[in-house]
């Protein structure tokens, strides 16, 4: 009987412990987690005491065990840019290369990245890195079908597709495995295991960003109170970084000037993962509103798993993939206007008529989605 594939999750700097694991980190260990039924898998992440529950995965904290475990394992995967030399390790250690990312255009809108005295040249290395995945990558998990149609693009420009590749497969199934915004069966028994713990009715569920509007949902709650009604709201990650701290700094103002201090909470420190479930459990919607822009128009939110695991609609605004994904799977609102009117008017509705909670929708299941990844992982060697 042949061994189970060995395969290896790089994880980057993305925690995964319990205490603050993110929307990468939560993806990495639920589709560690799932692959872990049919292949040896370890994740190998930030040193820490331990990771969120991945079933028979293993977790692997500190990058001085990268050597040993490269030696011992068939398949790398990687997420967003990976780390160059250990990429450029696997390549010459001849291991299956896959990797799940997009190209870098969140970071034309990074402060860290725009005030660095020649912005374009700071960001010519992110763009090298990337190129370089592109090149040595034997297969590609794509998050939806926007980014999937961006990596086929970029590919050709690359000079990874030829005649032969549409003649092997018109949809480049041995390239490319569409595994959809998900969760996995562990994640989805503790969810339904644990109790709600309302924080408020409304979630802002991922980070805060520059593409993103978070003033949108401030001003909507203060409208709200000026038609004599309550749209109690948090934003689940509020913490300061380099790249958020002015934002952060600047919403906090204007929920002083707009005097609704009672009414939104910035959760501004490290929210352990069994917490952030109970509040999710207990809210009404989620809420993630964005910019026009080209990050919004070529990748789908993160965010996009608590809705499909929870069964509790998400409000988005009507920039790009992620209103397309509402539109097409559910469960919630593609607002029609980004005002804060309208978004008000959004509020109160599921203020005063919360539709009934659908519960997981079973085909954003990892257990499903991985399949056809895993039969080409199954049937490729090096």
């Amino acid at each position: 009987m042949s061994r189970p594939t060995r395969v290896l999750f790089d994880a980057g700097d993305y925690s995964l412990s319990p205490q603050d694991v993110g929307g990468i980190g939560l993806r990495i260990a639920e589709l560690a987690e799932t692959m872990a039924e049919e292949c040896q898998v370890r994740v190998l992440g930030p040193a820490a005491s331990s990771s969120i529950d991945m079933g028979e995965a293993q977790y692997v904290g500190g990058v001085r065990a990268w050597p040993e475990l490269l030696a011992e394992t068939d398949a790398v995967l990687f997420f967003d840019m990976a780390d160059r030399a250990r990429l450029e390790d696997a390549v010459a250690a001849r291991r299956l290369v896959i990797s799940e990312n997009v190209a870098p255009i969140e970071h034309l809108e990074y402060p860290s990245l725009l005030v660095r005295p020649d912005p374009a040249a700071a960001y010519r290395p992110l763009v090298a890195d990337y190129q370089r995945q592109l090149q040595v990558s034997h297969h590609f998990l794509c998050r939806s079908e926007v980014e999937r149609a961006t990596l086929i693009a970029n590919l050709c420009l690359t000079g990874r597709l030829a005649p032969r590749d549409i003649q092997m497969s018109r949809t480049l199934a041995h390239l490319v495995s569409l595994v959809p915004i998900g969760f996995s069966d562990r994640s989805a028994s503790a969810m339904a295991a644990v109790a709600p713990d309302p924080l408020a009715d409304f979630l802002w569920t991922g980070g805060i960003w520059s593409f993103y509007d978070p003033m949108l949902l401030v001003d909507a709650v203060a409208v709200c109170r000026d038609r004599g009604r309550r749209a109690d709201t948090a934003f689940l990650y509020a913490r300061r970084k380099a790249d958020n701290a002015e934002l952060v700094g600047d919403l906090a103002s204007r929920i002083k000037e707009l005097r609704i201090e009672d009414r939104v909470t910035l959760v501004d420190e490290p929210l352990p993962h069994d917490r952030r479930d109970a509040h999710l459990k207990a809210a009404r919607a989620f809420i993630s509103v964005a910019e026009p822009g080209a990050e919004n128009q070529t990748c789908v939110r993160l965010r996009l798993r608590d809705s499909r695991l929870h069964g509790i609609p998400m409000v988005v605004d009507d920039f790009g993939g992620t209103a397309n994904e509402v539109r097409r799977s559910g469960p919630g609102t593609v607002l029609s206007e980004a005002t804060p009117q309208a978004l008000a008017t959004v509020l109160l509705h599921y203020l005063d008529d919360a539709p009934r909670r659908s519960g997981p929708n079973p085909a954003f299941r990892y257990q499903t989605t991985l399949q056809g990844f895993l039969s080409w992982l199954r049937t490729t060697t090096l």
